[in-house]
């Protein structure tokens, strides 16, 4: 990134009485009758002249942004420099985090080439290089924003926008700094996982548990719709009788339809879970045999194994459940809505891009969202 904080007037000295800014509005805004120079103004006083001009604005979001360019509570030219080079600062850093998550994108690449050509492995490395190149892409729009806050840096008038740009750059920088930072670590973690055998039991294990998890949840959500389903059916015949056995119905569920719906996604979106983790267990056994480190005995792959044949016997229990509890009026309503989720998410096999299935989840969730 070039150095955008050296100039000898980084706030703007000097630039109203150039041939280039004769025409700048350095004294009112078209449509304003007052000065439109923030600089000298208390921060309280300069929102309020802010919101005169932009009334739709936020006041704490430009209090936050005039802050950027303030000294002891002024707004100042001299705050403003050094206000650039304090966000020049913090996006050099973020810059550097994201060159250590691409070394360290390099460095795993390198790992992986003496370990089995497996599925596993080359799904997890493609994610990675998605997430590097777009913290990159991230980085380098960054940079890019705070030349833009730069070139208007010498207009007086210009100076909340400068503020906010600022303000906005720098937030956007410190996150791309934490992602790459997170990105980095879990690199770490996954050459980790690429040289040991227990690691990648380990891991495996974590995520049967996160799998249990699930179902637990997916487990409560089918009870509350069978006391729904049930409630439903007293209800009817509590009309058909002329008495008042619904009163005493309380599926606490506030609309059972949707809430069949929403389990049935999970459901469905579960069984890839099962599904995707069958199939890394299955690499992991190929590549165990061809190390031979996985001795049979307690905690192995075998136990594992076990541990997910009763997880997907429970997954297809629930599953059974959800099509025995679903009312006619529920069917009709949402049948359609997930048979498009079952057609969308059809074509994710192993190894499964979990983005794809969320986004494809959500999607339809959404348009129903109208008819919940």
């Amino acid at each position: 990134m070039s150095d955008t904080t050296n100039d000898t007037d980084a706030a703007g000295e000097g630039t109203a009485t150039s041939d280039g800014d004769a025409d700048r509005p350095t004294t009112s805004v078209e449509g304003a009758g007052e000065p439109a120079e923030l600089d000298g103004l208390a921060v309280d006083e300069a929102v309020e002249r802010v919101r005169a001009r932009e009334p739709d604005r936020d006041p704490e979001t430009v209090r936050a942004a005039l802050g950027f360019v303030a000294e002891d509570g002024v707004v100042s030219r001299d705050a403003l420099r050094e206000s650039l080079k304090l966000t020049s600062k913090v996006l050099t850093t973020a810059e550097t985090r994201v060159e250590l998550a691409g070394i360290a994108l390099d460095d795993a690449r390198e790992a992986a080439e003496s370990v089995p050509d497996l599925p596993t492995v080359e799904a997890r490395l493609e994610d990675f290089a998605a997430e590097v190149a777009a913290v990159e892409n991230r980085a380098a729009a960054l940079g890019e924003d705070l030349q833009a806050v730069v070139d208007d840096r010498a207009d007086p008038a210009a100076r909340f926008a400068v503020a906010d740009g600022l303000r906005q750059v720098d937030e956007r920088a410190r996150e791309v700094q934490r992602t790459a930072d997170e990105i980095q670590f879990d690199l770490e973690a996954f050459e980790r996982w690429l040289d040991s055998h227990a690691v990648r039991v380990r891991d495996l294990g974590e995520d049967l548990d996160a799998l249990a998890a699930s179902l637990d949840d997916l487990a409560t959500a089918v009870d509350a719709i069978e006391a729904a389903s049930t409630g439903d059916a007293v209800e009817t015949a509590a009309g058909e009788a002329g008495g008042n056995a619904a009163a005493d119905s309380d599926a606490g569920v506030d609309d059972p339809a949707r809430a069949w719906f929403d389990a049935t996604c999970s459901h469905r979106a579960t069984g890839l879970t099962v599904a995707d983790l069958r199939a890394e267990l299955g690499d992991l056994r190929t590549w165990a045999d061809r190390e031979g480190a996985d001795p049979v005995g307690e905690g192995g792959l075998d136990d594992l194994a076990a541990r997910l044949d009763d997880l997907d016997g429970r997954h297809g229990a629930l599953g059974e459940r959800l099509d025995a509890a679903a009312e006619p009026e529920w069917t009709d309503r949402f049948g359609e809505a997930v048979a498009a989720v079952e057609s969308d998410l059809a074509d994710c096999a192993p190894p499964v891009d979990w983005g794809v299935v969320q986004s494809t989840v959500e999607e339809h969730r959404a348009d129903i969202g109208s008819d919940a």
